[in-house]
């Protein structure tokens, strides 16, 4: 048996990080890992690769040079960067690391929430300038008392169920749409009867070709006009544009995205800069020390099983 090689197709090099403690743990196993600098040099790795790892897209053409491999890790918890139905056609698993983030993004979730109830970003800001009269800023008599509300979850997998959890123990009553409901102990609704119940809709689902622009203008409609959209899914499962106008017409008291279908999104053609009842933050959910070191951990592992599960390392 030859010895296994992982290629990351590209790497991570805009922030302090390093793949110390995968390439570590590979070796120990006797896997080489590769980290080429450039997409050029990647490309010239990828038919060597048994395993491959995506941080973000991976171009559909880029398969069909893994002549070797065996599957794909995207090294992260949304799989939307890679196209399944090409990877199927050719035999290649696509996986990713689903366990690494689910207190962080679900922390995220509740946290935009509450800052979209206590109009927080904008009265902080106001404040740093030396502001403090706000008593007559709309949002000012639109705060809501959270014990009480009814949060709607779409999506209840790891982190969507972690949320409802987090929503429960604020004193709120959580439902969930999701298209394979669980044994979770939370009403499973569809869609258009959870819009109109919640007083808050947080987005936890996977970005499918069904699910693009799951919120369309029709599902904004159905939502109450004091409700608050939250999104720390996907930035694709919003129609942009549509929520814009619904926000600038009042037919939602607020929406808070860490995510966003283009990213970053071009300041000067976002319809959302500027609002006062709108929080945006920069894809940050997953984002904390621990979950940094479980990615590193998580990550290597997930690649060991693959290897092995595929015929290309030797069970333990």
């Amino acid at each position: 048996m030859s010895e296994p090689v992982v290629v990351v197709y590209d790497p991570i090099t805009t922030i302090r990080w390093n793949y110390d403690v995968e390439r570590e743990t590979l070796a120990e196993h006797g896997v080489t890992l590769l980290l080429p600098p450039t997409l050029d040099e990647a490309r010239a790795v990828l038919p060597r690769a048994d395993v491959v790892v995506a941080s973000g897209k991976l171009p559909t053409a880029e398969l069909d040079l893994m002549t070797r491999c065996v599957a794909v890790v995207c090294y992260s918890v949304g799989m939307d960067g890679v196209d399944a139905t090409r990877a199927a056609q050719l035999g290649i698993e696509v996986t990713n690391v689903p366990d690494y983030c689910t207190e962080e993004v679900s922390d995220q979730a509740i946290a935009l929430f509450l800052a979209l109830q206590r109009a927080l970003v904008p009265t902080a800001a106001a404040a740093a300038t030396g502001q403090w009269q706000v008593r007559d800023w709309d949002e000012f008599y639109r705060m809501r008392r959270v014990r009480g509300q009814t949060m709607g979850v779409v999506g209840l997998g790891r982190i969507g169920r972690r949320v409802a959890e987090k929503a429960q123990g604020l004193g709120m009553t959580a439902i969930a749409h999701d298209p394979y409901p669980t044994d979770a102990p939370i009403p499973f609704l569809p869609l258009p009867e959870l819009l109109e119940r919640s007083d808050a809709v947080v987005l936890c689902a996977a970005l499918t070709p069904e699910s693009r622009h799951l919120i369309d203008a029709a599902a904004i409609a159905r939502m109450r006009d004091d409700a608050v959209l939250v999104n720390v899914a996907r930035g694709g499962l919003v129609d942009e544009a549509a929520l814009a106008e619904a926000l600038h017409a009042g037919r939602l008291r607020g929406a808070a995205l860490d995510v966003r279908e283009v990213e970053p999104t071009p300041p000067d053609s976002d319809p959302l800069l500027g609002m006062r009842n709108v929080v945006l933050t920069q894809h940050v959910g997953a984002t904390s020390v621990e979950a940094f070191a479980d990615m590193h951990v998580l990550a290597a592992a997930r690649i060991l099983d693959l290897l092995r599960r595929h015929g290309r390392l030797a069970a333990r």
